[in-house]
């Protein structure tokens, strides 16, 4: 059985039926950005996070090198920099779309995007 998680949900303050592309953005860790990085980033169009991230890694695979450190401990660095991506990616992304004009108009319960969609869509029919 999965867990029901909580998603927040962002819609266009100006546009004609700010409900249409309205975005759910889940709370918690993106297993897409952990395995990703970047191009998690480039999916999401959020191009200087994609740029930051491949800096930092590359900078972080440098470093490493140039100290040199043991690989198992390159390879745990590494792993160390994919959990900080993953726990805050999602955070990145609400506000990406903050600074993109979105409103953040409250949250969905669900055990996944679909459900969460359908239970939004339920406690506000006017935004429907």
């Amino acid at each position: 059985m999965r867990k029901v998680r909580v998603y927040t949900a962002h819609l266009r303050p100006f546009a004609r039926e700010p409900d249409r592309g309205a975005v759910f953005v889940k709370d918690g860790f993106s297993w897409a950005a952990f395995v990703f990085l970047p191009v998690w980033a480039l999916y999401h169009r959020m191009w200087w996070h994609a740029f930051g991230i491949a800096v930092a890694y590359a900078g972080l695979i440098v470093a490493v090198d140039f100290a040199g450190l043991d690989p198992t401990v390159e390879a745990l660095m590494g792993l160390g920099f994919s959990l900080i991506v993953g726990f805050e990616a999602n955070d990145w992304r609400r506000d990406e779309l903050y600074r993109r004009g979105w409103i953040e108009r409250g949250v969905a319960l669900g055990r996944g995007l679909d459900e969460a969609e359908l239970d939004w869509f339920r406690r506000h029919p006017a935004a429907s």
